[in-house]
């Protein structure tokens, strides 16, 4: 006897795609237009919407119909602004059931209470309720699917709120907003497990990741070293400007003619110091450094909501 569950037709990649295209409905003939003109309520009463609004990467618990994030819906999203879009849609949806609101201030991405939070935090903020593990799948999609800052900032704006929520929740939610994206939050696992569970395109896309941010860190322990033709124009100027002029005194000593004054060694730049040495050009300090300019950008602090989709 198998253990294994097929896939029931109708809950491949295309569905995800096609229903966020608005061309695709879920398993319920629902699309997603539909779902985003839903009140509160409803939100809340019904189970079955919130695996397809959110995909993960995993089969669902208690939705058997509920399609899944595969490779194709991976790249599909991760490549396609208008996907990501109505995704993001999705998120100002059901940020409004929370009592939250999604915008733009000084340029960064932030989540911040809404004018309902009073009321609507009412449908999340309990030491244990359902909507905990909602949360978790919001988070974790939205970073699988290419939103990683609004992801970020939904957890920036969980903390920052005084609740009753469990601290088994807050771990979770912390697990799903940190985790490399092939771990799922409610594993428990050791630093071995990090690159070898999880599915195949999430550890690759980890795995490069890991690599990019190698080569930055590798990139900033490093000066750059100039060309060797740069290097030689840089030198050729130095001892240019390092060129010490030297003249010829033209007004002559009392008592003494022209001659002896160039045959005493009375030419400037060429007297001789206490010792009775002549003064070479490498004792004559250099006084032409480069200074670099550094220039700061600054934004004004303008605080733009993001519009609803």
């Amino acid at each position: 006897m198998s253990f294994f569950r097929r896939r029931p037709p109708g809950s491949s990649s295309s569905t995800l795609v096609s229903f966020y295209e608005g061309t695709g409905r879920d398993h319920g003939g629902r699309r997603l237009t539909d779902i985003l003109q839903w009140d509160a309520d409803r939100l809340e009463s019904s189970h079955d919407y919130i695996q397809t609004l959110f995909p993960l990467p995993e089969e669902s618990g208690v939705n058997w119909n509920a399609p899944i994030i595969d490779r194709q819906v991976f790249d599909a999203f991760r490549s396609r602004n208008e996907l990501q879009e109505k995704l993001r849609g999705s998120f100002q949806k059901i940020l409004w059931f929370y009592g939250f609101k999604l915008e733009r201030i000084d340029g960064e991405i932030k989540v911040t209470k809404g004018d309902n939070y009073s009321s609507h935090s009412e449908n999340w903020d309990a030491r244990f309720d359902h909507n905990h593990l909602r949360i978790s799948r919001i988070i974790r999609s939205l970073r699988v699917l290419g939103l990683e800052d609004e992801a970020k900032a939904f957890h920036n704006a969980l903390n920052e709120c005084q609740t009753r929520v469990s601290p088994r929740s807050r771990e979770y939610w912390r697990r799903a907003a940190e985790r490399a994206l092939n771990l799922r939050p409610d594993l428990e696992i050791h630093d071995e497990d990090d690159t070898t569970i999880g599915p195949m395109f999430l550890r690759e896309f980890e795995a490069e990741r890991r690599a990019r941010l190698a080569v930055v860190a590798k990139g900033s322990d490093t000066q750059p070293q100039p060309s060797s033709e740069a290097a030689d124009g840089l030198q050729a100027e130095e001892e240019k400007e390092n060129q010490v002029p030297v003249e010829i005194e033209s007004s002559e000593e009392p008592g003494k003619s022209e001659s002896e004054q160039v045959n005493g060694n009375e030419v400037a730049g060429d007297e001789k110091n206490e010792s009775g040495e002549k003064d070479s050009p490498a004792d004559i300090p250099d006084h032409s450094s480069l200074e670099e300019a550094q220039v700061e950008h600054s934004t004004d602090g303008k605080k733009e909501e993001v519009p609803t989709s």
